[in-house]
């Protein structure tokens, strides 16, 4: 996400396009264990460690889809469903 407004766009832009690189994230990958998020990353991971990364194209191929622009919707109260489960979460959390 770059911030609108911000002073140094183009950097940040140059830095996402180099971020986003499959040849970074597959290096990314074998430090830190976070799947990436390019598919073409998989093809540069030796088969062992692509295998334990979240984002394996076999094990994205039976994943669940999250919705992600449910939790951004209004109801007629005015609430998201991100503030109705918050308010669910801290009134069973804080019990």
């Amino acid at each position: 996400m770059i911030p609108k407004g911000t002073p140094n766009a183009q950097n940040a832009q140059r830095f996402i396009e180099f971020a986003t690189r499959a040849e970074r994230q597959a290096a990314f990958a074998q430090l830190y264990p976070e799947g990436p998020t390019t598919r073409k990353a998989f093809k540069l991971l030796p088969e062992d460690v692509g295998r334990k990364l979240p984002t394996h194209p076999d094990y994205m191929a039976s994943a669940i889809p999250i919705n992600m622009g449910w939790y951004s919707e209004r109801g007629s109260d005015g609430l998201t469903n991100t503030d109705r489960l918050r308010e669910r979460w801290n009134e069973w959390i804080l019990r």
